[in-house]
């Protein structure tokens, strides 16, 4: 590819920041970076232009914003912004519709296929529906039969029946509209205005083609809506002209395709559709109704407090680390006094935070009747739906926020959070069952969410990995450390967790976890095995956790241990005597094989207690200079690191090291109440 070619982006706005935003902040994750942004603002009535104003004075991107000041619909968008681009001197321009999400690679292949033949004018991408992301909506363009005034998109490979490339995501040539010109806004409006440039082109000896790995996903007809009769109207009128220009016999042609499209409209009942189409054949102004993008947004900016439904299962029973998150979540959002939470699991609903026993179940059958029922999970999932489906009646959320990767269809707005991919990097590592669950549903809950969070920018590139189509739309925000963590623990605490460790009073090496075998239990249990026994007699190995699955990896290891009192193994603790447990340890030990943040190490640097973790993942972002670290594949590392931890200046160093480290750990609960709200108007 020719290195000195400049590409430039142009991005029409009209009422939808939050697309916009959406939009650039998928092109900020391009392998090849545009040598400019130009957003134009096409004459917004919702304020979107100062918003836009605002939030490019932060952006990464270079990148202009020019407000035309009134809508000279898309062709003439486009046009402000190519005659701009131009002037600053570019070779080739980017359309790309303020509705989609690029993919890394998707400029850098449209560039790699319009240099390699000097006679492509316009090259295009593979567009994909964002909400069903493995659907390829159009094929970089398509047919048009002139006879019957309609035009049909491609959906797999056909460079013979390639008539046009859609605007969607269209990369232009400098020479090739400078010899066709730019497209006609005064013919079209909105809507086959890509159409007329690219049969032009063709008139004129250039070539179209398509770029099957540039990768768009695409928001379909989210300007006006997929059966907006404004819509209707404005295709009605351009496909008029269209026709005029093109087909020897335009009126016979306009009238057939006018009747397809009125008989649908017919079919589905839409009379003001019906209207629409009869108005534009007639050459009428259209008189229908329209969105008032300014009254939208003044009731948006009038509401009192959001409603927030909580996806609630990892609260109830004993909490792991993804309940705790959850538990800690809620509590930064409730202090916000604007903000009404409401929580739901497969068993009913509730205003109030559910108990760790869980929403009215029964203790003996609640933590795993999922797991003993055949489909139990799939089962869970509809009895949520119907709960929720219950909630949005009565109590009518704003916006529903699944703390663990899975929610149930809802018309409202949603936020998901998603910790890690571990069930895709390692499915070795999780029950079958676990796993065949997360590969049927995750992909559609994640289509279907308006943001999705998470917890590192180690998840995020796993995410943009195996799900490209999410850029844009992805928010990390790290989680916060419970204030009970930077306290000293109490006398009473002390009393309690000697109790719960059999009046043990030395200081142990702690592993704090479920027990399974992504938190590399096996090797964790040979490396303390190998250590001298001076060592493990003045430092017992204490394994704090609920037992997880595939414990007959480790059992043999762990009863040798354990029937030699060098493994004590307390069970599950109450969440009020973590703090004491950190407090009492000589260090943590955390050689995890994947994490997506990693909780227990930073709780543990704010007690004050060094950690010994891997170096891999999520942990070298989460803990920094804070820790040792280790190879969690070499037992002989994970060894060499727990002597490292004998150093009691070593110790000293590092505890004061982390607990300045833990402090910036705080749940940032603005922040998240921010990232909702903007869900809530993405979602409207």
């Amino acid at each position: 590819m020719d290195p000195a070619i400049h590409t430039h982006i142009i991005l029409i706005n009209w009422n939808s920041f939050d697309k916009t935003r959406r939009c650039l902040r998928s092109l900020e994750e391009l392998v090849q970076p545009p040598e400019h942004v130009w957003v134009i603002d096409n004459g917004s009535t919702d304020n979107s232009a100062a918003a836009l104003e605002n939030m490019l004075k932060t952006s990464p991107l270079p990148v202009t914003l020019v407000r035309s000041g009134q809508n000279f619909g898309f062709g003439g968008g486009c046009n402000i912004g190519i005659q701009r681009a131009m002037e600053a001197g570019a070779d080739s321009f980017w359309l790309l519709n303020n509705d989609a999400i690029a993919d890394r690679h998707a400029l850098h292949t449209l560039q790699e296929t319009i240099h390699s033949d000097l006679q492509i004018g316009a090259v295009g991408s593979v567009i994909y529906d964002l909400h069903k992301p493995e659907s390829v909506e159009v094929w970089g363009g398509g047919r048009v039969l002139l006879w019957a005034g309609l035009a049909t998109h491609l959906h797999h490979p056909n460079p013979a029946r390639l008539d046009y490339i859609t605007g969607a995501s269209l990369l232009l040539r400098r020479q090739a509209l400078q010899d066709a010109g730019l497209f006609d806004e005064d013919q079209f409006f909105m809507y086959w205005e890509d159409t007329d440039l690219c049969l032009r082109l063709r008139q004129r000896g250039w070539k179209l083609a398509v770029a099957a790995h540039s990768r768009i996903w695409h928001e379909h007809s989210s300007s006006l809506g997929r059966a907006s009769p404004l819509k209707d109207y404005y295709v009605t009128r351009s496909t008029g002209a269209f026709l005029q220009r093109y087909a020897r016999y335009p009126g016979l042609a306009w009238g057939l395709g006018t009747s397809v499209r009125l008989f649908r409209r017919l079919c589905s009942f839409q009379p003001a559709n019906w209207q629409a189409i009869h108005q534009a054949w007639l050459g009428l102004d259209y008189s229908g109704e329209r969105t008032d993008y300014a009254e939208a947004e003044a009731r948006q900016e009038r509401r009192q407090q959001l409603r927030i439904a909580v996806e609630a299962n990892t609260l109830q029973g004993k909490r792991a680390g993804i309940g705790h998150y959850a538990e800690q979540l809620c509590a930064a959002l409730a202090e916000n006094p604007r903000i009404r939470l409401s929580y739901f699991t497969a068993h009913g609903w509730s205003t109030s935070m559910p108990a760790p026993a869980g929403l009215h179940i029964p203790k003996r059958f609640a933590s795993t009747w999922k797991k003993k029922i055949p489909m139990g999970r799939s089962l869970q999932l509809i009895l949520q739906q119907w709960q929720l489906r219950k909630l949005s009646q009565q109590w009518h959320p704003d916006v529903v926020l699944g703390i663990n990767y899975i929610l149930p269809k809802t018309a409202r707005p949603t936020v998901l959070v998603v910790h890690d991919l571990s069930h895709l990097r390692h499915p070795e590592m999780h029950p079958p069952g676990r796993v065949r669950f997360l590969q049927k549903h995750l992909r559609p809950a994640l289509a279907r969410s308006n943001v999705i969070l998470t917890i590192s920018r180690f998840s995020k590139e796993e995410l943009l990995h195996y799900f490209p189509e999410l850029a844009g739309r992805i928010r990390v925000i790290y989680p916060g450390i419970a204030e009970r963590f930077r306290q000293p623990c109490t006398a009473e605490q002390q009393r309690a967790l000697q109790a719960a460790l059999g009046g043990e009073t030395r200081r142990y090496f702690l592993f704090l976890s479920t027990l399974e075998p992504r938190k590399n239990v096996e090797r964790l249990l040979h490396a303390y095995d190998r250590l001298p026994s001076h060592i493990k007699r003045q430092h017992p190995l204490v394994m704090v956790g609920q037992m997880g699955w595939q414990e007959c990896r480790f059992a043999p290891i762990l009863h040798t241990l354990m029937q030699r009192g060098e493994v004590l193994m307390p069970g599950y603790l109450r969440d009020e005597l973590l703090p004491a447990l950190y407090q009492g340890a000589q260090a943590l030990l955390y050689p995890s094989l994947y994490e997506g943040f990693g909780l227990p190490p930073i709780e543990a640097m704010a007690c004050g207690c060094p950690v010994l973790v891997s170096q891999v993942t999520a942990m070298p972002e989460v803990c920094g200079d804070a820790a040792i670290y280790c190879d969690p594949l070499d037992e002989a590392s994970i060894r060499q690191g727990i002597l490292q931890l004998q150093d009691d200046a070593l110790c000293r160093k590092l505890a004061e090291q982390g607990r300045a480290h833990a402090a910036q750990f705080t749940w940032q609960g603005g922040k998240i109440a921010a990232m909702l709200n903007a869900a809530v108007r993405a979602g409207s």
